[in-house]
């Protein structure tokens, strides 16, 4: 048997199996993670800006059912803050030990700047909070009080986005020069700077805001709308029904912006990420006059199970891009396709987008009979299913983007394999993990559901009888 790098074919392969086996645990267990993670930030990002809307109100208004609601929602926060702080800290421990060969790049290159700058916004949203909750009293204006709820906002919004900003360098490198990287393994020319302002940013950036803020808005809403329906007391009542109708005049421009966004984002993907647009649209050859393909299976490069709406893909890319040639799969080596799921995936997501548009518009008829649909029973219930279907096709979408960017780690530069720590000391700390979030992410939105529904106030230490 002749040897390989030192090795029996046969002790070599099953090397290379192994080593194989060990990137997909590495994949999945952080793939796991941070959709557990992505569920408690879109919360959290949501929940600053609807208490911060609410504040504004209650003192613009004089209206106590807005200051209860935002201090209802404070509590919870409080409590997404925390977890979700934590979890953030799990990631970044996952992504330095499984994928050593990512974060040796970052370091290197100028992509380090944006975690620094990820650092600095989620301090000032930390110390704003703590004043916030804690030390309100001392503000003479209420407008003072709010202004920190609008700078815990903004370092929660701006945290959100830097981190974005890293996966669109990672989509788009840039900062440093690539062509000696391929050909020398050696980081030279860097320019922080330029990381920030890679070709995908502003595209994935602003779609991944206004889907965050849309997504976390909805899932508050099932909280407000079966408030609304369990609820006996009329006060109470109308508290919850006046978060309701918040939740929804911050979600109706978020949808609008999220169908633009969107498909600015596609058509990024057109001139930047082809392989991955290829891959969504189930284009198998390059060409013109391609049809929108829903759904369906590729088979020999026929595509067949699903719809097919003849030269709408072309016009569109045509329309927003001027781009008439499309890419195809064929263009690229089969070893760098990424799993064509995405495809399926990709169209699930459409889908869930436009039923949440048409529940959208129904909620607009309803306004134009003169009809209240936050206190239909029926639309509640509607509200209730829109706020499960808004968080999976906000899942979908990374889930979509994530697995569409496959083999690669960093798009034409590193792949996950290269990146990857092949060790299995992991294997089970990372169950365990897996295991801890399994409890952990329906165990802090039941206690959402505890604090925000609950109207006692907690006591503080000194008040506590027997205290010292």
């Amino acid at each position: 048997m002749v040897p390989l790098f030192g090795l029996p074919l046969d002790i070599a392969a099953s090397n290379a199996t192994a080593q194989t086996s060990m990137v997909n645990f590495d994949r999945f267990l952080f793939a796991f993670t941070i959709a557990s993670h992505i569920i408690l930030v879109t919360a959290s990002i949501a929940l600053i800006v609807i208490i911060s809307i609410a504040e504004f109100l209650a003192i613009r208004r004089n209206d106590n059912y807005y200051a209860d609601l935002a201090k209802r929602l404070t509590k919870v926060f409080t409590i997404s803050f925390g977890v979700g702080t934590a979890s953030g800290i799990v990631m970044a421990v996952e992504l330095t030990i499984l994928f050593p060969g990512f974060m040796t790049l970052v370091s290197e290159s100028g992509a380090i700047a944006l975690f620094y700058a990820e650092i600095f916004a989620f301090f000032l949203e930390t110390i704003a909070l703590v004043l916030y909750v804690y030390h309100g009293d001392f503000f003479r204006s209420r407008y003072a009080h709010w202004f920190l709820s609008v700078i815990i906002a903004g370092g929660a919004l701006a945290s959100g986005i830097f981190i974005t900003m890293v996966n669109a360098w990672m989509n788009t490198p840039d900062g440093f020069n690539i062509s000696a990287f391929m050909q020398s393994g050696t980081v030279t020319d860097v320019n922080p700077w330029a990381t920030f302002t890679a070709p995908s940013t502003f595209a994935e950036v602003s779609h991944v805001l206004v889907t965050t803020i849309f997504a976390g808005c909805m899932v508050l809403g099932i909280y407000m709308a079966y408030g609304f329906m369990k609820s006996r007391d009329v006060e109470e009542k109308i508290m919850m029904n006046k978060g309701l109708k918040l939740v929804w005049m911050v979600s109706l421009p978020m949808l609008v912006l999220t169908g633009i966004t969107g498909s600015a984002q596609l058509l990024n993907l057109l001139v930047y990420q082809p392989l991955k647009y290829a891959a969504f649209d189930f284009n198998t050859v390059p060409g013109i006059n391609f049809p929108e393909r829903i759904f369906g299976t590729i088979s020999n490069g026929v595509f067949s199970g699903g719809i097919s709406v003849p030269g709408m893909q072309s016009f569109l890319a045509d329309f927003g891009t001027g781009v008439k040639q499309l890419p195809g799969l064929s263009q690229f080596p089969q070893s760098i396709w990424p799993p064509l799921i995405v495809h399926t995936t990709f169209d699930i997501m459409i889908t869930g987008g436009l039923i949440l548009l048409g529940l959208f518009l129904l909620y607009i008829v309803q306004w134009l009979f003169k009809k209240n649909p936050f206190e239909s029973r029926i639309m509640l219930y509607l509200q209730i299913a829109a706020g499960f279907v808004s968080l999976l096709v906000y899942e979908l979408g990374w889930v979509t983007g994530e697995v569409g960017r496959q083999p690669w780690i960093v798009y034409n530069v590193l792949l996950v394999a290269q990146a990857a720590n092949y060790s299995s000391s992991f294997i089970i700390p990372g169950i365990l993990i897996i295991a801890f979030y399994l409890i952990l992410v329906p165990t802090t939105f039941y206690f959402f559901a505890r604090v925000f529904y609950s109207r006692k106030e907690p006591e503080r230490p000194e008040e506590v009888k027997g205290g010292m």
